[in-house]
């Protein structure tokens, strides 16, 4: 028999979901944060939103820039997650203090993150609030794929990429390549 409650302690049924890691820079302001509250929101044009809470400084660069980009990262980089998503770009430079590695975008002014398998620049088109976070719709205006990172299809190499996801509370998994499986109905 199903437990059922009303009362939802932790909200993370949810998980496991990829860990991305979204940031922005706004003048000399730059911070990047750990993220599993994200979305795919369009194919035409392409869009993808970030969940990000009011009170994480990440919010308030986004919200000077009008963009960000998202950076997805392999499991071997998890400390990298850790460190974006457990300590606060209110009391430290994240990249100068973990030597985050930052590569120029082509169209926005934040940069990608260089350990990323695929970075997503994106200008913001919209900003919804919703409870204690706010949806950052960006609109995706260029992707930096790593060589061999996807397929001819654009299904993810997991012969290549072990992708990070996260499973709440610091704990972080990733998937078993051998249970890939391609299925069609009749």
């Amino acid at each position: 028999m199903k437990k059922i409650t009303t009362k939802i302690k932790h909200f993370q049924y949810f998980y496991p979901y990829p860990a991305a890691i979204v940031g922005a820079q706004s003048g000399n302001k730059i911070n990047y944060m750990a993220c599993a509250w994200h979305t795919a929101l369009s194919f035409n044009p392409p869009l993808f939103g970030v969940c990000i809470s009011k009170k994480r400084r990440t919010h308030e660069i986004i919200s000077e820039a009008r963009e960000f980009t998202v950076n997805f990262i392999s499991i071997d980089k998890v400390k990298l997650s850790a460190q974006m998503g457990r300590i606060s770009g209110h009391t430290i430079d994240k990249i100068k203090e973990f030597q985050v590695k930052l590569s120029p975008s082509r169209v926005i002014k934040s940069p990608v993150i260089d350990e990323a398998y695929v970075s997503m620049e994106c200008k913001v088109i919209d900003i919804k609030a919703l409870g204690d976070h706010d949806l950052f719709i960006g609109e995706v205006l260029a992707v930096h794929e790593e060589e061999k990172s996807f397929n001819e299809d654009g299904t993810l190499n997991t012969r290549h990429i072990l992708p990070l996801c996260y499973l709440g509370g610091d704990f972080y998994i990733t998937i078993n390549p051998d249970s890939l499986k391609h299925v069609v109905p009749d």
